[in-house]
Formats: C-alpha cells, sequence, structure tokens
C-alpha cells in the first residue's frame, strides 16, 4: 500500500515548497476532507516511511546544509500535536504520508511592460500531504501546498516551509 501512496502523492505534485515576515503570498494551499471521515475520532498516527523529498530538492544547492526531509517531519509532528495526535510506532488510526519537490524548469507566461506574452523560467515548488485510515487503506484527508521555488536562504525558505504546513493542517 505503502508504493500506491506514494505514486499517488507524486501523481498529484508537479512542483514546489513553501513561509512569515518572508512573502508567502505565493504559496497555494488547498485542502479536501473525506465527507465520511470524524477526524476528531482519530488520535493516533504514524508518518510512512517511504514518505519524503524528492530528489530535485536534495540536489539544490540553497538547500545543502538542510535535512528538509527532518524539518518536514518536526513540522508535522508539531501541528499534529497541537490538534492532540500523538506519533505511535505501532497500530496507529491513520499514516501521515508526504512528498515534496522542485521543478527547476517550470515554466510561466507572463506579460512584458507592452502587453506582448513572453514566457519565463520560474521555478516551482510543491508539497502533497495525506492522511490515510489504517484500517481501510482509505484517503481521509489530503492538502497540497504550491508556490514559486525562489532559491532564498535556508532560514527564509524554512519560514516558507512552516508557513506551508501550518495552512496545510490549519482545517483538521
Amino acid at each position: 500500500m505503502s508504493k500506491w501512496i506514494k505514486g499517488a502523492v507524486v501523481a498529484l505534485m508537479i512542483a514546489g515548497l513553501a513561509g512569515c515576515g518572508v512573502s508567502t503570498k505565493d504559496i497555494e494551499v488547498e485542502t479536501v476532507k473525506s465527507a465520511k471521515a470524524n477526524l476528531k475520532g482519530y488520535k493516533t498516527y504514524e508518518i510512512i516511511k517511504e514518505s519524503g523529498v524528492d530528489d530535485t530538492l536534495k540536489k539544490d544547492k540553497t538547500l545543502k546544509n538542510a535535512n528538509v526531509d527532518a524539518d518536514i517531519k518536526a513540522l508535522i509532528n508539531t501541528e499534529l500535536q497541537k490538534k492532540g495526535k500523538i506519533e505511535v510506532k505501532k497500530n496507529p488510526d491513520f499514516f501521515v504520508a508526504y512528498v515534496a519537490g522542485a521543478d527547476m524548469n517550470a515554466m510561466q507566461i507572463k506579460l512584458d511592460k507592452k502587453g506582448r506574452s513572453m514566457i519565463e523560467n520560474v521555478p516551482a515548488a510543491a508539497m502533497v500531504l495525506m492522511l490515510v485510515d489504517a484500517d481501510t487503506g482509505s484517503i481521509i484527508w489530503l492538502s497540497t501546498a504550491e508556490g514559486e521555488f525562489k532559491g532564498l536562504p535556508l532560514d527564509q525558505q524554512k519560514k516558507r516551509l512552516e508557513y506551508a504546513v501550518k495552512k496545510m493542517f490549519s482545517g483538521l
């Protein structure tokens, strides 16, 4: 099942990551919940081991001294604990799956000063978070975040990531 979940996450993801004090206006977050699932009834979780950051981010020079996977897991744990959820190693109520990556070759159509269309390289990043019922394997909650990959200093990138994860979990 974990290969299926990772495949589904990758299929949903095309690009980008995400941040306070730092501009976050380009970060777009969308979240959907299962109408059938009572999310308050889920108390324990486990982060799926296959979750993680795509190689595109691991190779980025601006992130060379960062452990983005550890940062994301810590942010996920913090937000879920705020919601009263407890991380366990066995028999969770739900699984957490995530994937993040960047598309450094993303293109976008922009207008120049004369109003003419031009294509411009705008590196983008994205993250997908899924909560999956441990008994049924059904997705009970899904959130995506997309934004420009600005190549900012590491501390600003971490703030953008923190902003995105908080916003993703805000409706849980």
